[in-house]
C-alpha cells in the first residue's frame, strides 16, 4: 500500500504544473486611481509647505518677528526633507515590489 502511494506521487512531476501570469484583482483600477489622487495631494501639500515657509520667513524678517522667521525656516527645511522622502518612497516601494 505504501509503495502504491509512492508510485502515484512520482506520476505528478513539478515541471508539468502551469505557471499562470500575474493578473490584477477586480477593482485594481479604482485603487490605483485613489493612490494617484493621494500622491497628487501629497505633492501639492509639500509645495504648499515650501512656499508657506518662504512667506513666513519673509514676513518674519521684514517685520523683525523672530518666531515667524524661525518657523518659516523650519517649514522650508521640513518641506525639502519631505520632498526627498516623497521621491525616494516611490523608488523604494517599486524596488521592493519588483523583487517580491
Amino acid at each position: 500500500m505504501i509503495s502504491d502511494s509512492l508510485a502515484q506521487v512520482h506520476l505528478l512531476p513539478a515541471q508539468d504544473i502551469p505557471n499562470p501570469g500575474a493578473e490584477a484583482p477586480p477593482g485594481a483600477n479604482a485603487i490605483e486611481r485613489v493612490v494617484g489622487y493621494v500622491r497628487w495631494i501629497a505633492g501639492i501639500a509639500v509645495l504648499g509647505l515650501f512656499f508657506g515657509g518662504i512667506v513666513a520667513a519673509t514676513v518674519g524678517r521684514l517685520w523683525d518677528h523672530h518666531g515667524s522667521g524661525r518657523t518659516g525656516a523650519r517649514l522650508i527645511i521640513s518641506s525639502l526633507f519631505l520632498a526627498v522622502l516623497f521621491g525616494l518612497g516611490y523608488t523604494l516601494i517599486s524596488q521592493f515590489a519588483a523583487t517580491a
